[in-house]
């Protein structure tokens, strides 16, 4: 047995394929979706999730309900979401990017291989050629995708060191 298999344990004890009715049969929202689970396991993806939507619950083998992962299955992209609060709690994929919320941050993976971080207190880019910025109350700053070039900004001044040397203008 491989040292990846032996250290593997049990996360999902199973998993509930369902759709959602939003609307009763007359066309009025309900209060709270009508829950179906089809007898063949499989489900159309409604092309408006408000009225009907498709989805998958996965158990937790902990038996920790705050620990199942709600898959929403929407035409134009997949949703997973938790309540876990030690982890991450959501999770959007669509044709082009993917994010991933955990706590208050949002991470961003576009589809050139750029990944942004933007918190309460700052935005950080990695650009696709390796270029980071980053924003935040106290400073602007930025290093080239070959780390040769530093920039830094702040309310006291500008520094940067280059190829040629450093260079300080204060405010």
């Amino acid at each position: 047995m491989s040292v990846a298999v032996s250290n593997l344990r049990r996360v999902w004890k199973s998993a509930q394929l369902s759709v959602g009715f939003h609307r009763d049969p007359a066309g009025k929202e309900r209060d709270h979706p009508h829950v179906w689970s089809p007898k063949n396991g499989r489900a159309s993806i409604h092309p408006d999730p408000e009225e009907q939507e498709a989805f998958v619950m996965m158990r937790s083998a902990e038996n920790d309900s705050a620990q199942d992962i709600q898959i929403k299955l929407h035409p134009e992209m997949i949703v997973l979401r938790r309540d876990f609060k030690e982890a991450w709690q959501g999770l959007k994929i669509d044709a082009f990017v993917v994010t991933v919320k955990v706590g208050d941050t949002i991470i961003r993976i576009g589809p050139d291989e750029s990944i942004s971080r933007k918190s309460s207190d700052s935005t950080t880019w990695i650009e696709a050629d390796g270029q980071v910025l980053k924003i935040s109350e106290y400073v602007t700053a930025s290093m080239s995708g070959d780390g040769v070039t530093l920039k830094r900004r702040t309310p006291d001044g500008v520094a940067a060191i280059t190829e040629n040397g450093v260079i300080w203008k204060e405010r």
